[in-house]
């Protein structure tokens, strides 16, 4: 699906002067993104941060219909806002507020998503932002990469929060391996295939798809897959310029610390900070089993951010 440039024309909100959230929307070739703006109680704030969400249906809290509960996002920009960083965080396309045809879905690629967080950058700078930060969780590191190469003076440095360092195929055969071997290895060789064939350029079609395995590979986001695949993590890191921030979790039970560091090694103005018991939902665990994690930390809201990890990001932008 081919993008052409919006020129944002009209402001379908503005910053108050008092500071708290307000619902914004904002428009886009295919529509209008449904965010949330949060801004201090300062009429000085020229710095923002836009928070763009992990893989799947996540919403601009950090919370899905998927047993994700976390208002982790949230609770970032709370604490971003209180220390004087505006922040944006959005609902991708097709998830909450940000509507999208139904029947038009299988049609969107990870370059979609690129070309939607551009559009944010382009409403903040339009609000009078100067200094735009952008903090990507998970899937959103990547994006967050593609943007850091687009010469935008507006963007000052980004944040990369238990992101890949690897391509996404990569990261799926790790992740997979990890569930299903050894007891089921012969599904995983199964899924392994897939993979290899939807990144090679290959439709797949669903009646070859075991069905533990559809979900993952529905024939509706090969096209997606297949466009997330073709980037590699670290080969963009190496052309990124502006100042970066790589964030790890020892209990990251998604993305490893080498991953981080894997980053941290392809960039060259790049800090590294782990914290050893954050999980990958940026909330502090004692465990790194998968079902027990699922169950205490993905689905619990009252959980607080891990301590440590706003104040990391707060001082890299007042540092930028």
């Amino acid at each position: 699906m081919k993008r052409t440039l919006i020129i944002i024309t009209l402001i379908l909100s503005f910053v108050t002067a008092q500071g708290g959230e307000q619902e914004v929307q904002i428009p886009c070739a295919w529509g209008k993104i449904a965010a949330t703006l949060a801004t201090p109680d300062s009429t000085e704030c020229d710095t923002a941060a836009i928070i763009i969400a992990g893989s799947g249906p996540t919403d601009r809290n950090g919370n899905s219909g998927l047993n994700l509960n976390t208002y982790a996002y949230k609770m970032l920009s709370d604490e971003l806002v209180a220390k004087g960083i505006a922040t944006l965080r959005y609902d991708k396309r097709a998830v909450g507020g940000s509507y999208y045809p139904k029947e038009d879905v299988p049609s969107v690629i990870f370059d979609d998503f690129v070309a939607d967080a551009r559009d944010c950058i382009a409403y903040l700078k339009a609000l009078g932002y100067k200094r735009i930060v952008i903090i990507g969780h998970s899937e959103g590191g990547d994006i967050a990469l593609h943007l850091a190469l687009d010469n935008n003076d507006a963007v000052v440095g980004i944040v990369l929060l238990s992101a890949a360092g690897y391509p996404v195929d990569t990261v799926l055969c790790r992740q997979l391996a990890q569930q299903l071997v050894p007891a089921n290895i012969g599904l995983y060789m199964q899924a392994e295939r897939i993979i290899r064939r939807i990144k090679g350029g290959e439709q797949v079609a669903e009646e070859e798809i075991p069905a533990e395995l559809l979900s993952l590979f529905h024939p509706s986001v090969q096209p997606y897959l297949a466009n997330w695949m073709a980037f590699d993590p670290a080969e963009l890191m190496r052309q990124v310029t502006i100042p970066s921030l790589v964030i790890s979790g020892g209990h990251d039970i998604q993305v490893l610390l080498s991953d981080a560091e894997r980053l941290a090694e392809a960039g060259t103005n790049t800090t590294l900070v782990s914290f050893p018991n954050m999980s990958h939902v940026l909330k502090d665990c004692d465990t790194t089993d998968r079902i027990e994690q699922l169950v205490s930390v993905y689905t619990n809201a009252n959980l607080p951010l891990t301590e440590g990890l706003a104040s990391t990001i707060v001082d890299f932008i007042n540092n930028l």
